[in-house]
Protein backbone atom coordinates (compact mmCIF):
# COMPACT_ATOMS: atom_id res chain seq x y z
CA UNK A 1 0.00 0.00 0.00
CA UNK A 2 3.07 2.46 0.81
CA UNK A 3 4.99 1.54 -2.30
CA UNK A 4 3.08 4.10 -4.74
CA UNK A 5 3.87 6.35 -2.14
CA UNK A 6 7.60 5.70 -1.78
CA UNK A 7 8.25 5.55 -5.52
CA UNK A 8 6.20 8.79 -5.66
CA UNK A 9 8.23 10.76 -3.56
CA UNK A 10 11.36 9.74 -4.49
CA UNK A 11 10.40 10.58 -8.00
CA UNK A 12 9.42 13.52 -6.61
CA UNK A 13 12.85 14.11 -5.67
CA UNK A 14 15.51 12.79 -8.05
CA UNK A 15 13.38 13.80 -11.12
CA UNK A 16 11.76 17.16 -10.02
CA UNK A 17 13.48 18.85 -7.09
CA UNK A 18 16.82 17.70 -7.63
CA UNK A 19 17.39 15.32 -11.03
CA UNK A 20 21.12 16.33 -11.67
CA UNK A 21 23.20 13.68 -11.25
CA UNK A 22 26.28 14.76 -8.88
CA UNK A 23 29.54 15.76 -10.56
CA UNK A 24 28.01 16.81 -13.74
CA UNK A 25 28.16 19.56 -15.94
CA UNK A 26 26.57 22.03 -14.30
CA UNK A 27 29.95 22.26 -12.01
CA UNK A 28 31.75 25.46 -12.57
CA UNK A 29 35.01 25.13 -14.19
CA UNK A 30 37.85 24.04 -11.85
CA UNK A 31 40.39 26.22 -9.89
CA UNK A 32 43.55 25.55 -10.33
CA UNK A 33 45.26 24.49 -6.53
CA UNK A 34 46.99 28.05 -6.75
CA UNK A 35 43.64 29.76 -7.25
CA UNK A 36 42.72 27.19 -4.29
CA UNK A 37 45.58 28.16 -1.65
CA UNK A 38 44.77 31.81 -2.01
CA UNK A 39 40.95 31.48 -1.43
CA UNK A 40 41.76 29.58 1.34
CA UNK A 41 44.22 31.99 2.58
CA UNK A 42 41.68 35.38 2.26
CA UNK A 43 39.01 33.18 4.09
CA UNK A 44 41.59 32.72 6.94
CA UNK A 45 42.65 36.52 7.07
CA UNK A 46 39.27 37.74 6.62
CA UNK A 47 37.53 35.24 9.34
CA UNK A 48 40.18 36.44 11.50
CA UNK A 49 39.88 40.28 10.79
CA UNK A 50 35.95 39.83 11.79
CA UNK A 51 35.98 37.30 14.64
CA UNK A 52 39.15 37.96 16.71
CA UNK A 53 39.29 41.74 17.26
CA UNK A 54 38.26 42.93 20.76
CA UNK A 55 37.45 39.93 22.60
CA UNK A 56 38.66 41.17 26.01
CA UNK A 57 34.96 43.28 26.75
CA UNK A 58 33.01 42.01 30.32
CA UNK A 59 31.78 38.14 30.17
CA UNK A 60 28.05 38.50 29.68
CA UNK A 61 25.48 37.54 32.19
CA UNK A 62 24.80 34.57 33.00
CA UNK A 63 25.96 31.88 30.06
CA UNK A 64 29.61 33.18 29.37
CA UNK A 65 30.22 33.64 33.46
CA UNK A 66 29.10 30.12 34.24
CA UNK A 67 30.42 28.56 31.58
CA UNK A 68 33.98 30.06 32.18
CA UNK A 69 33.09 29.71 36.10
CA UNK A 70 32.75 25.80 35.73
CA UNK A 71 36.66 26.21 33.70
CA UNK A 72 38.55 27.88 36.07
CA UNK A 73 37.07 25.55 38.92
CA UNK A 74 38.21 22.70 36.42
CA UNK A 75 42.04 24.53 36.78
CA UNK A 76 41.48 24.63 40.55
CA UNK A 77 40.30 21.50 41.19
CA UNK A 78 41.94 19.34 38.69
CA UNK A 79 38.99 17.34 38.43
CA UNK A 80 38.43 16.94 34.50
CA UNK A 81 35.72 14.12 34.64
CA UNK A 82 33.05 15.87 36.68
CA UNK A 83 32.28 19.68 35.99
CA UNK A 84 31.30 21.81 38.43
CA UNK A 85 29.78 25.11 39.30
CA UNK A 86 30.48 26.94 42.86
CA UNK A 87 31.98 23.63 43.79
CA UNK A 88 28.59 21.52 42.58
CA UNK A 89 28.45 19.07 39.94
CA UNK A 90 27.29 20.91 37.08
CA UNK A 91 25.90 18.11 34.76
CA UNK A 92 24.01 19.82 32.02
CA UNK A 93 26.65 19.16 29.27
CA UNK A 94 29.34 17.33 28.42
CA UNK A 95 33.27 18.70 28.94
CA UNK A 96 35.02 19.11 25.68
CA UNK A 97 34.25 23.02 26.03
CA UNK A 98 35.02 23.28 29.47
CA UNK A 99 38.39 21.36 28.73
CA UNK A 100 39.03 23.66 26.19
CA UNK A 101 38.46 26.80 27.92
CA UNK A 102 40.47 25.36 30.92
CA UNK A 103 43.32 24.62 28.61
CA UNK A 104 43.28 28.16 27.03
CA UNK A 105 42.75 29.65 30.60
CA UNK A 106 46.12 27.69 31.89
CA UNK A 107 47.87 29.22 28.41
CA UNK A 108 46.79 32.81 28.48
CA UNK A 109 45.27 33.25 32.21
CA UNK A 110 42.22 34.06 33.15
CA UNK A 111 40.92 36.67 30.90
CA UNK A 112 38.10 37.35 28.68
CA UNK A 113 39.95 36.94 25.33
CA UNK A 114 40.90 33.26 26.66
CA UNK A 115 37.68 32.22 27.53
CA UNK A 116 36.08 33.22 24.07
CA UNK A 117 38.86 31.87 22.40
CA UNK A 118 38.12 28.23 22.09
CA UNK A 119 34.50 28.97 20.35
CA UNK A 120 36.11 31.42 18.19
CA UNK A 121 38.54 29.20 16.84
CA UNK A 122 35.68 26.99 16.11
CA UNK A 123 33.76 29.32 14.18
CA UNK A 124 36.97 29.87 12.12
CA UNK A 125 37.46 26.16 11.46
CA UNK A 126 33.60 26.09 10.59
CA UNK A 127 34.16 28.68 7.55
CA UNK A 128 37.31 26.44 6.94
CA UNK A 129 35.63 23.13 6.38
CA UNK A 130 32.86 24.75 5.06
CA UNK A 131 35.48 25.50 1.63
CA UNK A 132 37.59 22.70 1.92
CA UNK A 133 34.82 20.18 2.20
CA UNK A 134 32.30 22.20 0.34
CA UNK A 135 34.93 22.07 -2.71
CA UNK A 136 34.53 18.37 -2.72
CA UNK A 137 31.00 18.36 -3.71
CA UNK A 138 30.06 21.69 -4.91
CA UNK A 139 33.53 22.59 -6.50
CA UNK A 140 35.86 25.43 -5.24
CA UNK A 141 34.02 28.68 -6.41
CA UNK A 142 30.37 27.96 -4.87
CA UNK A 143 32.51 26.84 -1.90
CA UNK A 144 34.32 29.61 -1.63
CA UNK A 145 31.27 31.77 -2.23
CA UNK A 146 28.78 29.97 0.64
CA UNK A 147 31.92 30.24 3.29
CA UNK A 148 32.40 34.10 1.96
CA UNK A 149 28.14 34.08 2.94
CA UNK A 150 28.97 32.28 5.99
CA UNK A 151 31.28 35.14 7.17
CA UNK A 152 28.70 37.42 6.13
CA UNK A 153 25.95 36.26 8.57
CA UNK A 154 25.92 38.15 11.42
CA UNK A 155 24.23 36.30 13.78
CA UNK A 156 27.19 33.26 13.05
CA UNK A 157 30.01 35.74 14.07
CA UNK A 158 27.40 37.09 16.74
CA UNK A 159 27.64 33.84 18.60
CA UNK A 160 31.05 32.57 17.70
CA UNK A 161 32.31 35.31 19.48
CA UNK A 162 30.79 34.30 22.94
CA UNK A 163 31.65 31.04 25.34
CA UNK A 164 29.02 29.12 24.51
CA UNK A 165 29.12 25.47 23.35
CA UNK A 166 27.23 25.81 20.43
CA UNK A 167 29.85 27.27 18.01
CA UNK A 168 31.94 23.93 18.59
CA UNK A 169 28.61 21.99 18.12
CA UNK A 170 28.08 23.40 14.95
CA UNK A 171 31.70 22.55 13.70
CA UNK A 172 31.48 19.58 14.77
CA UNK A 173 28.22 18.63 13.44
CA UNK A 174 29.02 20.27 9.82
CA UNK A 175 32.58 18.38 9.61
CA UNK A 176 30.40 15.23 10.16
CA UNK A 177 27.75 16.00 7.76
CA UNK A 178 30.09 16.68 5.33
CA UNK A 179 33.19 13.87 5.38
CA UNK A 180 30.09 11.66 5.62
CA UNK A 181 28.28 12.29 2.61
CA UNK A 182 32.06 12.91 1.02
CA UNK A 183 32.52 9.42 1.75
CA UNK A 184 29.56 7.52 0.12
CA UNK A 185 29.16 10.38 -2.61
CA UNK A 186 31.12 7.78 -4.58
CA UNK A 187 30.17 4.61 -6.34
CA UNK A 188 33.77 2.79 -4.38
CA UNK A 189 32.76 4.75 -0.69
CA UNK A 190 36.13 6.52 1.02
CA UNK A 191 36.51 4.71 4.79
CA UNK A 192 39.01 6.99 5.99
CA UNK A 193 35.97 9.92 5.13
CA UNK A 194 33.57 7.93 7.07
CA UNK A 195 36.28 7.41 10.16
CA UNK A 196 36.60 11.01 10.20
CA UNK A 197 33.06 11.21 10.14
CA UNK A 198 32.76 9.57 13.16
CA UNK A 199 35.47 11.06 14.95
CA UNK A 200 33.77 14.17 14.80
CA UNK A 201 30.85 13.15 15.82
CA UNK A 202 32.11 11.74 18.33
CA UNK A 203 33.66 15.19 19.56
CA UNK A 204 30.15 16.71 18.84
CA UNK A 205 28.56 14.37 21.57
CA UNK A 206 31.17 14.62 24.09
CA UNK A 207 30.35 18.77 23.41
CA UNK A 208 26.79 18.82 23.62
CA UNK A 209 25.51 15.42 24.41
CA UNK A 210 23.84 12.69 22.05
CA UNK A 211 21.70 15.29 20.13
CA UNK A 212 25.44 15.67 17.55
CA UNK A 213 24.17 11.84 16.70
CA UNK A 214 20.77 13.00 15.97
CA UNK A 215 21.57 16.22 13.85
CA UNK A 216 23.87 14.15 11.84
CA UNK A 217 22.71 10.46 11.28
CA UNK A 218 19.36 11.02 9.93
CA UNK A 219 20.20 13.36 6.92
CA UNK A 220 22.69 10.22 5.74
CA UNK A 221 20.01 7.82 6.08
CA UNK A 222 17.33 9.60 4.43
CA UNK A 223 19.46 10.45 1.54
CA UNK A 224 20.39 7.08 0.70
CA UNK A 225 16.37 6.02 1.06
CA UNK A 226 15.57 8.92 -1.38
CA UNK A 227 18.67 8.02 -4.32
CA UNK A 228 18.22 4.31 -3.85
CA UNK A 229 21.50 4.39 -5.08
CA UNK A 230 25.43 3.99 -4.21
CA UNK A 231 25.18 6.94 -1.38
CA UNK A 232 23.49 4.15 1.51
CA UNK A 233 25.72 3.29 3.46
CA UNK A 234 25.84 -0.25 4.94
CA UNK A 235 26.01 -2.36 8.51
CA UNK A 236 29.97 -2.22 8.36
CA UNK A 237 29.72 1.65 7.66
CA UNK A 238 27.70 2.30 10.18
CA UNK A 239 29.76 0.30 12.31
CA UNK A 240 32.96 2.06 11.65
CA UNK A 241 31.36 5.41 12.08
CA UNK A 242 29.98 4.16 15.59
CA UNK A 243 33.05 2.94 16.63
CA UNK A 244 34.59 6.19 17.40
CA UNK A 245 32.01 7.78 19.44
CA UNK A 246 32.13 4.26 21.58
CA UNK A 247 36.17 5.17 21.95
CA UNK A 248 35.58 8.81 22.61
CA UNK A 249 32.82 9.20 24.41
CA UNK A 250 32.09 5.98 26.62
CA UNK A 251 34.79 6.26 29.29
CA UNK A 252 33.84 9.87 30.26
CA UNK A 253 30.04 8.78 30.37
CA UNK A 254 30.97 6.44 32.76
CA UNK A 255 33.30 7.82 34.78
CA UNK A 256 31.31 10.87 35.05
CA UNK A 257 28.28 8.30 35.96
CA UNK A 258 30.22 6.20 38.52
CA UNK A 259 31.39 9.46 40.20
CA UNK A 260 27.63 11.32 39.99
CA UNK A 261 25.28 8.57 40.52
CA UNK A 262 21.94 10.63 39.41
CA UNK A 263 23.89 11.55 36.29
CA UNK A 264 22.24 9.45 34.15
CA UNK A 265 18.49 10.28 34.84
CA UNK A 266 19.23 14.19 35.25
CA UNK A 267 21.11 14.20 31.81
CA UNK A 268 19.64 12.09 29.38
CA UNK A 269 15.90 11.90 31.09
CA UNK A 270 15.45 15.70 32.47
CA UNK A 271 18.12 17.86 30.55
CA UNK A 272 17.86 15.97 27.09
CA UNK A 273 14.29 14.25 27.17
CA UNK A 274 12.00 16.66 29.08
CA UNK A 275 13.79 19.31 27.46
CA UNK A 276 13.05 18.56 23.78
CA UNK A 277 9.17 17.05 24.80
CA UNK A 278 8.45 19.97 27.67
CA UNK A 279 10.55 22.50 27.21
CA UNK A 280 11.19 23.35 31.01
CA UNK A 281 13.27 26.14 29.90
CA UNK A 282 13.00 28.95 26.76
CA UNK A 283 9.69 27.35 25.49
CA UNK A 284 8.40 28.40 22.38
CA UNK A 285 6.17 28.11 19.23
CA UNK A 286 7.25 26.02 16.41
CA UNK A 287 7.81 28.69 14.15
CA UNK A 288 10.01 30.50 16.51
CA UNK A 289 12.88 29.84 14.18
CA UNK A 290 11.73 31.76 10.91
CA UNK A 291 12.06 35.37 11.94
CA UNK A 292 15.43 33.59 13.60
CA UNK A 293 16.91 32.31 10.75
CA UNK A 294 16.58 35.42 9.02
CA UNK A 295 18.11 37.34 11.75
CA UNK A 296 20.67 35.36 12.50
CA UNK A 297 22.13 35.28 8.32
CA UNK A 298 21.46 38.75 7.92
CA UNK A 299 22.80 40.42 5.88
CA UNK A 300 23.43 36.89 3.92
CA UNK A 301 19.59 36.18 4.40
CA UNK A 302 18.58 39.12 1.73
CA UNK A 303 19.15 36.28 -0.67
CA UNK A 304 17.36 33.54 1.01
CA UNK A 305 14.22 34.48 -0.80
CA UNK A 306 16.10 33.59 -4.07
CA UNK A 307 17.60 30.75 -2.50
CA UNK A 308 13.80 29.57 -2.30
CA UNK A 309 12.59 30.19 -5.80
CA UNK A 310 15.56 28.54 -6.94
CA UNK A 311 14.78 25.54 -4.95
CA UNK A 312 11.18 25.01 -6.02
CA UNK A 313 11.05 26.54 -9.26
CA UNK A 314 9.63 24.30 -11.98
CA UNK A 315 11.54 25.52 -15.28
CA UNK A 316 13.41 23.08 -17.08
CA UNK A 317 16.08 25.65 -16.47
CA UNK A 318 16.10 25.89 -12.98
CA UNK A 319 15.45 22.65 -12.58
CA UNK A 320 19.08 22.17 -14.79
CA UNK A 321 20.93 23.84 -12.14
CA UNK A 322 19.84 21.69 -8.78
CA UNK A 323 22.34 18.91 -8.23
CA UNK A 324 21.99 15.80 -6.11
CA UNK A 325 24.82 17.09 -3.83
CA UNK A 326 22.69 20.11 -3.52
CA UNK A 327 20.01 17.80 -2.48
CA UNK A 328 22.21 16.42 0.47
CA UNK A 329 22.70 20.14 1.70
CA UNK A 330 19.29 20.99 1.87
CA UNK A 331 18.35 17.63 3.12
CA UNK A 332 20.57 18.18 6.01
CA UNK A 333 19.71 21.86 6.68
CA UNK A 334 16.42 21.11 6.85
CA UNK A 335 16.44 18.52 9.40
CA UNK A 336 18.40 20.52 11.18
CA UNK A 337 15.49 23.60 11.27
CA UNK A 338 13.17 20.82 11.58
CA UNK A 339 14.13 18.89 14.99
CA UNK A 340 14.60 22.24 16.82
CA UNK A 341 11.58 23.05 15.37
CA UNK A 342 9.72 20.52 16.74
CA UNK A 343 11.60 20.13 20.31
CA UNK A 344 9.59 22.36 22.85
CA UNK A 345 13.37 24.32 24.47
CA UNK A 346 14.42 26.85 22.05
CA UNK A 347 16.84 29.36 21.76
CA UNK A 348 18.40 30.81 18.20
CA UNK A 349 21.57 29.37 18.22
CA UNK A 350 20.77 26.05 18.50
CA UNK A 351 19.89 26.61 14.69
CA UNK A 352 23.70 27.33 13.83
CA UNK A 353 24.41 24.28 12.41
CA UNK A 354 22.06 24.65 9.47
CA UNK A 355 23.63 27.95 8.76
CA UNK A 356 26.70 26.51 6.86
CA UNK A 357 24.47 24.18 5.05
CA UNK A 358 22.54 27.05 3.63
CA UNK A 359 25.24 29.23 2.77
CA UNK A 360 26.94 26.71 0.37
CA UNK A 361 23.53 25.81 -0.88
CA UNK A 362 24.10 30.14 -1.70
CA UNK A 363 27.60 29.97 -2.84
CA UNK A 364 26.16 27.26 -5.71
CA UNK A 365 22.93 29.06 -6.66
CA UNK A 366 25.00 31.81 -7.00
CA UNK A 367 27.61 29.94 -8.91
CA UNK A 368 25.03 29.18 -11.38
CA UNK A 369 23.23 32.08 -11.70
CA UNK A 370 24.74 35.55 -11.23
CA UNK A 371 28.34 34.39 -12.25
CA UNK A 372 27.36 33.06 -15.73
CA UNK A 373 25.66 36.07 -17.40
CA UNK A 374 25.84 33.91 -20.33
CA UNK A 375 22.77 31.89 -18.40
CA UNK A 376 19.40 33.88 -18.67
CA UNK A 377 17.26 33.45 -15.91
CA UNK A 378 14.58 34.95 -13.86
CA UNK A 379 17.17 34.81 -10.26
CA UNK A 380 19.72 36.33 -12.12
CA UNK A 381 17.20 39.35 -13.40
CA UNK A 382 15.99 40.14 -9.62
CA UNK A 383 19.37 40.18 -8.15
CA UNK A 384 20.84 41.59 -10.74
CA UNK A 385 20.37 45.21 -8.83
CA UNK A 386 20.93 43.26 -5.97
CA UNK A 387 24.47 45.25 -4.47
CA UNK A 388 22.95 48.45 -4.76
CA UNK A 389 20.30 47.60 -2.88
CA UNK A 390 21.72 45.54 -0.07
CA UNK A 391 24.35 48.57 0.00
CA UNK A 392 21.13 51.06 1.29
CA UNK A 393 19.60 48.39 3.58
CA UNK A 394 23.25 47.62 4.93
CA UNK A 395 23.79 51.67 5.72
CA UNK A 396 20.57 52.04 7.56
CA UNK A 397 21.50 48.96 9.68
CA UNK A 398 25.09 50.89 10.39
CA UNK A 399 23.17 54.07 11.12
CA UNK A 400 21.03 52.57 13.48
CA UNK A 401 23.66 50.64 15.39
CA UNK A 402 25.73 53.83 15.39
CA UNK A 403 22.93 55.70 17.47
CA UNK A 404 22.41 52.78 19.23
CA UNK A 405 26.42 52.77 20.50
CA UNK A 406 26.23 56.30 21.37
CA UNK A 407 23.05 56.11 23.23
CA UNK A 408 24.57 53.01 25.59
CA UNK A 409 28.15 54.43 25.54
CA UNK A 410 26.77 58.40 25.97
CA UNK A 411 29.96 59.15 23.87
CA UNK A 412 30.57 59.45 20.52
CA UNK A 413 34.09 57.13 19.69
CA UNK A 414 36.58 57.64 17.33
CA UNK A 415 35.67 54.12 15.92
CA UNK A 416 32.13 55.26 15.51
CA UNK A 417 33.39 58.74 13.79
CA UNK A 418 35.43 56.28 11.56
CA UNK A 419 32.25 54.11 10.71
CA UNK A 420 30.40 57.07 9.55
CA UNK A 421 33.02 58.42 7.75
CA UNK A 422 32.98 55.09 5.93
CA UNK A 423 29.38 55.19 5.62
CA UNK A 424 29.31 58.01 3.66
CA UNK A 425 31.75 56.94 0.92
CA UNK A 426 29.89 54.17 0.68
CA UNK A 427 26.51 56.07 -0.04
CA UNK A 428 28.40 58.22 -2.63
CA UNK A 429 30.00 55.23 -4.59
CA UNK A 430 26.06 53.79 -4.79
CA UNK A 431 24.97 56.91 -6.02
CA UNK A 432 27.31 57.55 -8.38
CA UNK A 433 27.45 54.19 -10.19
CA UNK A 434 23.43 53.67 -9.53
CA UNK A 435 21.78 51.60 -12.45
CA UNK A 436 24.98 51.27 -14.34
CA UNK A 437 26.78 48.58 -15.85
CA UNK A 438 29.60 48.55 -12.23
CA UNK A 439 26.56 48.57 -10.52
CA UNK A 440 25.50 45.00 -11.43
CA UNK A 441 28.99 43.71 -11.80
CA UNK A 442 30.75 40.71 -9.86
CA UNK A 443 33.03 43.83 -8.32
CA UNK A 444 29.66 45.57 -7.12
CA UNK A 445 29.08 42.43 -5.23
CA UNK A 446 32.51 42.06 -3.63
CA UNK A 447 32.24 45.51 -3.01
CA UNK A 448 29.09 44.91 -1.00
CA UNK A 449 30.53 41.82 0.59
CA UNK A 450 33.10 43.79 2.06
CA UNK A 451 30.90 46.30 3.46
CA UNK A 452 28.75 44.31 5.08
CA UNK A 453 31.89 42.99 6.63
CA UNK A 454 32.25 46.18 7.81
CA UNK A 455 29.19 46.62 9.24
CA UNK A 456 29.18 43.44 11.22
CA UNK A 457 32.88 43.77 12.05
CA UNK A 458 31.86 47.76 13.85
CA UNK A 459 28.31 45.52 15.89
CA UNK A 460 30.70 42.60 16.55
CA UNK A 461 33.65 44.60 17.85
CA UNK A 462 32.32 48.01 18.98
CA UNK A 463 28.37 48.03 19.91
CA UNK A 464 28.71 44.65 21.67
CA UNK A 465 31.19 45.46 23.85
CA UNK A 466 29.53 48.74 24.75
CA UNK A 467 26.16 47.27 25.78
CA UNK A 468 28.11 44.53 27.54
CA UNK A 469 30.37 46.96 29.10
CA UNK A 470 27.06 48.96 30.68
CA UNK A 471 25.34 45.80 31.46
CA UNK A 472 27.79 43.52 32.92
CA UNK A 473 27.41 43.80 36.94
CA UNK A 474 31.33 42.44 37.45
CA UNK A 475 32.43 45.01 34.72
CA UNK A 476 30.95 47.94 37.06
CA UNK A 477 32.78 45.63 39.74
CA UNK A 478 36.31 45.73 38.18
CA UNK A 479 35.92 49.44 37.82
CA UNK A 480 35.49 50.20 41.20
CA UNK A 481 37.95 48.25 42.47
CA UNK A 482 40.65 49.45 40.19
CA UNK A 483 39.59 52.74 42.06
CA UNK A 484 39.20 50.63 45.36
CA UNK A 485 42.07 48.70 45.06
CA UNK A 486 42.00 48.02 49.19
CA UNK A 487 38.13 46.85 49.11
CA UNK A 488 36.60 43.23 50.00
CA UNK A 489 34.02 42.52 46.88
CA UNK A 490 31.30 41.03 48.60
CA UNK A 491 28.33 39.26 46.71
CA UNK A 492 24.78 38.71 48.87
CA UNK A 493 22.87 36.52 47.69
CA UNK A 494 24.12 37.11 43.73
CA UNK A 495 26.72 34.87 41.71
CA UNK A 496 29.86 35.35 41.94
CA UNK A 497 30.47 33.43 38.41
CA UNK A 498 33.38 34.75 36.29
CA UNK A 499 34.47 37.09 39.07
CA UNK A 500 38.53 35.77 39.04
CA UNK A 501 38.31 36.66 35.43
CA UNK A 502 36.85 40.05 35.40
CA UNK A 503 38.34 41.26 38.96
CA UNK A 504 41.51 42.08 39.92
CA UNK A 505 43.86 38.82 41.45
CA UNK A 506 44.31 40.67 44.36
CA UNK A 507 40.44 41.14 45.21
CA UNK A 508 38.69 38.86 47.78
CA UNK A 509 35.47 37.98 46.42
CA UNK A 510 33.50 36.26 49.68
CA UNK A 511 30.18 34.77 48.52
CA UNK A 512 27.48 34.55 51.40
CA UNK A 513 24.18 35.45 51.87
CA UNK A 514 23.46 38.66 54.04
CA UNK A 515 21.26 37.15 56.60
CA UNK A 516 24.65 35.62 57.97
CA UNK A 517 25.69 36.77 61.41
CA UNK A 518 29.11 35.23 60.81
CA UNK A 519 29.84 37.50 57.70
CA UNK A 520 28.78 40.71 59.68
CA UNK A 521 31.80 39.97 61.80
CA UNK A 522 33.74 39.09 58.45
CA UNK A 523 32.67 42.52 56.69
CA UNK A 524 33.66 44.64 59.52
CA UNK A 525 36.69 44.14 59.60
CA UNK A 526 37.06 46.10 56.50
CA UNK A 527 37.18 50.26 55.80
CA UNK A 528 35.82 49.52 52.27
CA UNK A 529 33.88 47.12 50.57
CA UNK A 530 32.55 46.95 46.82
CA UNK A 531 29.21 44.92 47.37
CA UNK A 532 26.74 43.11 44.94
CA UNK A 533 23.47 42.36 46.32
CA UNK A 534 20.65 40.39 44.62
CA UNK A 535 16.98 41.13 44.91
CA UNK A 536 15.89 39.09 47.65
CA UNK A 537 18.45 40.60 50.36
CA UNK A 538 19.02 44.39 48.77
CA UNK A 539 16.64 45.68 51.85
CA UNK A 540 18.02 43.74 54.51
CA UNK A 541 21.73 44.31 53.28
CA UNK A 542 21.29 48.08 53.48
CA UNK A 543 20.16 48.13 56.34
CA UNK A 544 22.86 45.87 57.68
CA UNK A 545 25.62 47.86 56.32
CA UNK A 546 24.04 51.44 56.97
CA UNK A 547 24.91 50.89 60.89
CA UNK A 548 28.47 51.21 60.17
CA UNK A 549 29.02 52.15 56.32
CA UNK A 550 27.93 54.82 54.32
CA UNK A 551 26.40 53.18 50.91
CA UNK A 552 26.96 54.77 47.40
CA UNK A 553 25.14 53.18 44.48
CA UNK A 554 26.85 52.47 41.81
CA UNK A 555 24.64 50.88 39.45
CA UNK A 556 21.50 52.22 38.30
CA UNK A 557 18.81 49.03 39.77
CA UNK A 558 20.92 49.42 43.44
CA UNK A 559 22.57 45.80 42.83
CA UNK A 560 26.24 47.39 43.35
CA UNK A 561 27.13 49.80 46.27
CA UNK A 562 30.36 51.15 47.09
CA UNK A 563 30.69 51.05 51.05
CA UNK A 564 32.85 53.36 53.23
CA UNK A 565 33.38 53.07 56.90
CA UNK A 566 31.57 56.04 59.13
CA UNK A 567 31.61 53.65 62.33
CA UNK A 568 35.12 52.40 64.38
CA UNK A 569 35.23 48.43 64.81
CA UNK A 570 33.73 48.21 67.72
CA UNK A 571 30.46 50.41 67.70
CA UNK A 572 29.96 48.38 64.81
CA UNK A 573 30.18 45.16 66.11
CA UNK A 574 28.26 45.99 69.36
CA UNK A 575 24.90 46.82 66.60
CA UNK A 576 25.39 43.45 64.76
CA UNK A 577 25.88 41.92 68.29
CA UNK A 578 22.54 43.81 69.36
CA UNK A 579 21.00 42.56 66.15
CA UNK A 580 21.47 39.18 66.87
CA UNK A 581 20.14 38.91 70.37
CA UNK A 582 16.81 40.17 68.19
Amino acid sequence: MLTPVKTKIRCWWNETLFPIAAESKIQSKPWTKRQETIAMWVLVAASAAILMPSLSYPLIEPDETRYAQIAIEMNDSQNWITPTLSGQPYLDKPPLMYWLTALSFKCFGNTEMAARLPAVLASLATILVSFLLGKRILAARPAFLGSVALLLCGGFVFAGRFLILDSLLSFFVVTTLLSAYIAVRQESHHWGWWMFAGIACALGVLTKGPVALLLCGPPVVVSAWLRQDSTRPKFLHWAAFGAPIAIVCIPWYIAVWKSNPAFGDYFFLEHNLKRFTQGSNHKEPFWFYAPSLLAAMFPTSLVLPSLGFFLVGRSDAKRGLRSKDMGFLFLAAGWILLFFSLASCKLPTYILPALPLLCLMIGGMLDQTVLRPERENGISAYLKPFPQRASLILLFTLILVMSLDVWFGGTVSAVTIAAGIGGAAVLAVVLRYWNTDKAFSASAWAFTAAFAAGVISFTTARFVPTVAAERSVLGKVAKLTADNPNALVVFFDEKSHGAKVELPIQTHVHLQTARTGGLDRTILNHQELVVVVGQADRQFARDTLSSAYKLVAASDNDEVYVARRIKPNGTAQAVVKKRELH
